[in-house]
């Protein structure tokens, strides 16, 4: 049969080309896959006699597509380096278009054929649909990181780290629990966090549930997310020093940045945007029901030059609770923390926390962003309270505020939670161009 050789031909080439692609990991690996079902049942075409006029018709339709990918990547595998990454969101959504439509020919052609229930399964439309959105969003957060990231000349693993490698700098901020430090670790700029007043002596106690400790965090490596490079235990005096030592970000926290540069673009303000939800992404996808943070604020949110915004607040809890014991701290915080809780929160003290509550959080800080403004200022509690879970009460955008963007916080602070955007929906809507160009990345 012609037209199955020509298709079968066309996947051979496919095959060949991705091998050479190096972006769109997950979407080119899922074409492959889905050229690999398909194969078999095709094959097995080779042996009729005669084709229906619809099944012909069908495999038409899949030899016009797949000439049309091969001929897609043959131009993308023909860019130079730097065309390619110019190129690249538009790659991204060309690739998800094609394997959208790769995965609505397969279903109409398994249903055709009536084949073995492993091909119906692979190509039923809302597994398409969901694999599609979320191979986009992690090649979308992977291709961001990849143009935004910058090896620093440190150790990558995080470790027990010697005295004798650290200088301590200038005081940055103190609280009840610990003063916070600039500092530099093999003559790069990092923030160390000394405790006061530790409730242990038993340094190798502390050492043995940090190394325990620290296998999660392992798993977090993006540029925005807080890279954390370790703890220091110096013993040598009566009692034990400890120094947690992070990342620096220069500008400080997203909520200080928003009140001493209430003139930002709304290129940067997207920006900054898109990378809050990206360190968001990639905690939601650690393990295989992905991690919460359950502190989402725009505290947490750190920003380095550049106005790199990295997700922070991953405390070593036992760690940290070994040190310092349960002491609580009472630093005043500038915004009440219960402007980020959800209307279900609020309503219940027994509320399961789970991820539509944090995207509700998430939406508060992309509020903040996008106004610059503390979210329910000079209300209490109970007003939050009242207003929130009793009068149904969002805050107001502005009017400038970019559609698209208005139309994510508005949904990540929808009343119902089952409303609420995931991650990767979020990652999707927010990494677009700034010209509203249909889903290319800004570069």
């Amino acid at each position: 049969m012609e037209v199955v050789e020509a298709i079968l031909t066309a996947s051979k080439a496919i095959y060949g080309q991705a091998q050479e692609m190096r972006c769109c990991k997950r979407q080119k690996e899922r074409l492959v896959e889905r050229l690999e079902v398909l194969e078999r049942p095709i094959r097995s075409l080779r042996t009729e006699a005669q084709l229906s006029e619809d099944l012909r018709w069908m495999l038409e339709k899949m030899l016009a597509l797949l000439r049309e990918a091969h001929a897609f990547l043959e131009k993308c595998n023909a860019q130079k380096k730097l065309e390619r990454f110019l190129k690249a969101g538009g790659t991204l959504e060309k690739l998800a278009e094609i394997n959208q439509r790769l995965g609505d020919l397969g279903e109409g052609l398994s249903l055709q054929m009536q084949v073995e229930k492993k091909v119906q399964d692979a190509f039923q439309k809302s597994r398409v649909c969901k694999e599609g959105s979320q191979d986009l969003a992690e090649d979308k957060v992977a291709l961001k990181e990849m143009l935004t990231e910058e090896k620093p000349d440190l150790p990558m693993d995080i470790r027990v780290i010697e005295k004798e490698r650290l200088t301590r700098g200038e005081l940055i901020r103190q609280t009840d629990k610990y003063h916070l430090f600039k500092g530099e670790y093999y003559k790069s700029p990092v923030a160390i966090k000394v405790f006061k007043n530790p409730q242990t002596r038993n340094t190798q106690e502390v050492r043995k549930i940090f190394e325990e400790e620290i296998r999660t965090l392992k798993k977090l490596e993006s540029p925005y997310i807080l890279r954390m490079y370790g703890i220091c235990i110096d013993g040598a005096g009566l009692i034990p020093e400890y120094s947690i030592v992070m990342e620096y970000c220069e500008k400080g926290s997203l909520r200080e940045v928003l009140k001493k540069e209430p003139g930002l673009s709304w290129d940067v303000r997207t920006e900054m945007a898109s990378d809050a939800a990206a360190g968001l992404y990639r905690l939601h996808q650690v393990g295989d029901k992905g991690q919460l943070h359950r502190c989402i604020n725009s505290a947490n949110f750190l920003v380095a030059k550049g106005y790199c915004v990295k997700l922070s607040g991953f405390k070593l809890e036992q760690t940290e609770s070994s040190i310092s014991g349960k002491i609580k701290d009472n630093t005043p915080k500038e915004v009440a923390s219960s402007a980020y809780v959800c209307p279900e929160g609020l309503a219940s003290l027994n509320h399961t926390y789970n991820q539509a509550s944090e995207i509700y959080s998430f939406g508060i800080v992309l509020w903040e962003i996008a106004t610059g403004r503390i979210p329910f200022a000079g209300c209490t509690s109970v007003e939050i309270c009242k207003k929130v879970h009793e009068l149904k009460y969002q805050e107001p955008l502005g009017d400038d505020c970019p559609p698209y963007l208005e139309e994510v916080i508005n949904q990540c602070r929808a009343f119902e939670p089952s409303e609420r955007p995931s991650a990767e929906d979020i990652v999707n809507r927010l990494l677009v161009n700034r010209e509203g160009s249909n889903g290319a990345l800004a570069l």
